[in-house]
């Protein structure tokens, strides 16, 4: 339970460091990959409420 962390070796440490500049790498893509899909939503929906409104636009202009 009294063991002291011990510090890698050189070859150890930049592997660990390499994967670790990878993983940053990974995940500021996957970030853009999310905002793009969000992108994505965010039209569709705004699509569907056009059509909305424009179906309404149209049955009011029906009853009149």
């Amino acid at each position: 339970m009294n063991e002291k962390s011990r510090i890698p070796d050189e070859e150890t440490r930049k592997l660990l460091l390499k994967n670790l500049r990878q993983g940053v790498l990974d995940l500021q893509e996957f970030g853009f990959q999310l905002e793009e899909v969000q992108a994505g939503l965010d039209k569709h929906i705004r699509e569907q409420k056009m059509k909305r409104l424009e179906t309404r636009r149209e049955n009011l202009n029906k009853v009149v």
